[in-house]
């Protein structure tokens, strides 16, 4: 198989896919080709995944079947040697990337099968240079490959022998027989509309071709190839790998220290600059921080110790929190990387301004806790959903981009520390994340605490059907829940009643438990066997 594509000795001035794309002028694009061998052996495991993907795939539903090919991908890698187990890189986003695989089989949710594209994607990045010290040069040179390895895949493919011959000049000197053809069908198009004779006998010829043809075609599965084409596609991008210089020698040239600027000055203006800059930064962060405190001292009254429910929707409560948290942090930053992007860290009277974008970072710090109060209170009154949880972990990825952003204050870090930094701590979070079926903490929740909490019934119909056991209650259940919704909450909105849920629910749960049986084993996943389980055992 590794010779089927081998590389081809081209005549002089003849151009393929790739020298016309290694001569575009966009430098960032200019990517450097796999050595020979490590070419083969990437093409190799695409071929061989590709239709290891359509044999696992076709008809099927992601599920186990996710699991296996990206397990098979991680041991090929090993057997391979492509995976070095003293590289740490490649040890803690292979690790992500197989603890995606695993939350799809045993979470199963539309999450965690995101997330698993996001670390396929951060993978190859890792894969093709596996000194990286930042997730974004990892992100550039795999969204790079995206495209090079299906161009390369392409040109091998052309350059391959097909009877003793050239595939592409064969195609190419094909080419003499499309203008006669065109030709003939004008002339045949034109003597049919002139000979009724002639019209009749040529349209019992095409229906004859065209039964003939649909004979050929009526038991070709579309989807097979479809799925084929995909897969190919996917372990192009996966196995055949190629490095971009310019993101890997910026990468490397980064640093996570400031370097001092030294410059030879005949005038006291460079001192004189960066005390003026230095009192403009000092006016600044002492406004910010003034407003920012009585923000605060308000939120810390009202919103943290005497906080009242009036029986409104908290929506606008909590929005408006955390679009000035947004807006402050945003402030924050580009203050931060402004006055401390220079020498202004070496001047020796900067220690106040230090410490006031210290405080501002603090107050930050507290209002991100304002927020999270608020999120509280929103989830106390009105249950979990979705984009709570979501607040709730952008709140604690905020807290750790304040946390950097001191450590960028004090120790002189650079702006490529805090990108580097912040960029593992979310792929860590959204990760981590993964691996919680949330949609059964989300229905656990509401329904056990429907005495103090709003429990909106039609957004919680609409959950997987993993949870559809949690979802299933009896209509005494469900009268109870309604009778103490409608005497504590009292909303304009109209609401749905419990007898249309209690109806939903049980057809859905026909229509799952019919769905399951018609799954393969390629397409188990836990949270919904174990649905299908528990529904049998209550019908028994």
């Amino acid at each position: 198989m590794t010779d089927s594509f081998p590389e081809f000795k081209r005549r002089p001035g003849s151009q393929d896919l790739l020298t016309v794309y290694n001569t575009l002028r966009f430098p960032a694009l200019k990517c450097k080709l796999q050595n020979k061998m490590d070419f083969k052996k990437g093409l190799k495991g695409a071929l061989i995944f590709a239709v290891f993907f359509t044999l696992l795939f076709h008809n099927q539903y992601v599920g186990l079947n996710l699991l296996i090919i990206e397990a098979a991908a991680l041991i090929w890698l090993a057997f391979t040697k492509q995976i070095d187990f003293t590289n740490r890189n490649h040890l803690i986003f292979g690790s992500g990337f197989f603890i995606t695989a695993v939350a799809v089989v045993f979470v199963f949710s539309d999450y965690a099968v995101v997330m698993n594209a996001l670390s396929l994607f951060v993978f190859v990045g890792i894969l093709i240079y596996p000194q990286a010290r930042s997730l974004v040069s990892s992100a550039k040179l795999s969204f790079f490959n995206i495209f090079y390895a299906q161009i390369r895949f392409i040109d091998a493919f052309f350059s391959a022998k097909v009877g003793g011959g050239k595939m592409a000049r064969a195609l190419w000197k094909s080419r003499v027989f499309f203008i006669p053809v065109i030709v003939i069908g004008v002339f045949i198009a034109i003597y049919r509309s002139s000979n009724p004779v002639f019209d009749k006998l040529m349209e019992k010829i095409f229906t004859k071709v065209g039964d003939f043809l649909d004979s050929i075609f009526i038991n070709l599965d579309l989807t097979l190839i479809f799925t084929f084409i995909l897969g190919l596609v996917i372990c192009n991008y996966f196995f055949i790998r190629n490095t971009n210089e310019q993101t890997i020698r910026d990468d490397a040239n980064a640093s996570d220290e400031i370097v001092r600027i030294r410059r030879k000055r005949h005038s006291r203006g460079l001192t004189t600059g960066l005390k003026s800059e230095l009192r403009a930064g000092v006016f600044l962060l002492l406004a910010l921080n003034a407003v920012l405190l009585i923000v605060n001292s308000i939120d810390i009254y009202w919103v943290w110790f005497n906080f009242s429910w009036n029986g409104d929707f908290l929506k606008q409560f909590v929005h408006e929190g955390t679009y000035l948290l947004l807006l402050s942090i945003v402030c924050s930053i580009l203050v931060v990387l402004y006055f401390f992007r220079g020498n202004l860290n070496f001047y020796t009277g900067n220690k106040f301004i230090r410490s006031l974008c210290l405080v501002w970072i603090v107050q930050n710090a507290v209002l991100t806790v304002s927020v999270g109060v608020r999120n509280f209170h929103y989830i106390r009154y009105f249950a979990l959903a979705y984009k709570r949880i979501a607040l709730a972990v952008f709140l604690l990825f905020v807290i750790c981009w304040l946390y950097t952003v001191a450590v960028k204050v004090m120790r002189r870090k650079s702006a490529f520390y805090l990108v580097r930094t912040n960029a593992l701590v979310l792929y860590v979070l959204l990760i981590s994340a993964s691996v919680f079926n949330w949609d059964k903490i989300i229905v656990n929740y509401n329904f056990s605490h429907y005495r103090t909490s709003f429990v909106d019934l039609d957004y919680n119909s609409d959950f997987s059907d993993k949870v559809l056991p949690e979802l299933d209650k009896s209509e005494a259940e469900l009268s109870e829940i309604d009778k103490i919704q409608q005497s504590k909450f009292h909303f304009d909105t109209e609401l749905m009643p419990a007898t249309i849920f209690h109806n939903k629910i049980e057809r859905r749960k026909k229509e799952f438990v019919n769905t399951w049986e018609s799954k393969s084993v390629l397409s188990w996943n836990y949270p919904e066997w174990q649905a299908y389980e528990t529904l049998k055992k209550r019908e028994r």
